[in-house]
């Protein structure tokens, strides 16, 4: 008996060793590819900074930028230059930065259009929540006060970008009396609302 337990207890131990040198050979070969990871990012990161200018990665930028892409997304991409290389080649060719300022104003013929299609599709302005037991579906004050967002954060982009019919002058004669109309609210106000309606949110969730 005692000879079969201390066999049983040496296949145990034996199989404890065996599993602890896998973990460390696991750890050891995440931290190598970290390490490589790292490295080709740095190296990428060298790469896309110092990028030679190119009529047609400039051209494939701003054609991106019309689409209604943001710049800082669009240089994420491993071809294209950094956001800094970016600003650099601006300041440096004059017709890049003509077609540059051209893209932008293409891009609010898109948040136009966003400002119209966010604030109509209600496809998640409700949710199903369980109460007592019983499915019921109520409003998502997270994705309504989200999609607020987006559509003001658009707006001031067209205020900014075509005040002539964006303007305060416009904004003047479509503002209400009503304390919750949004256009009525400064960029802080505005976050603060957003943020308020988000944490009563999540305590009306809570309480379901």
């Amino acid at each position: 008996m005692n000879t079969r337990l201390s066999v049983s207890t040496v296949t145990y131990l034996a199989e404890q060793e065996k599993l602890a040198q896998e973990e460390r050979a696991r750890e050891f070969n995440e931290k190598i590819e970290s390490e490589k990871r790292r490295r080709e990012q740095a190296e990428l990161f060298n790469i896309k900074g110092t990028l030679p200018y190119s009529d047609l990665i400039a051209q494939e930028i701003c054609e991106r930028i019309s689409c209604g892409e943001l710049l800082i997304n669009i240089c994420l991409d491993e071809h294209l230059p950094t956001m800094r290389r970016t600003t650099q080649w601006l300041r440096e060719h004059d017709d890049f930065n003509s077609l540059y300022q051209e893209s932008l104003n293409d891009r609010l013929n898109i948040f136009e259009e966003q400002v119209i299609k966010i604030a109509d599709d209600a496809a998640n302005d409700f949710k199903e929540v369980m109460r007592n037991g019983v499915k019921v579906r109520v409003l998502d004050g997270e994705a309504i006060a989200r999609a607020k967002l987006r559509v003001e954060v658009r707006f001031r982009h067209l205020k900014a970008g075509r005040p002539q019919k964006w303007g305060d002058s416009t904004t003047l004669n479509v503002k209400s009396e009503d304390k919750l109309d949004t256009s009525n609210l400064s960029t802080e106000e505005l976050e603060a609302k957003i943020a308020d309606i988000e944490r009563k949110s999540r305590a009306v969730r809570d309480a379901a």
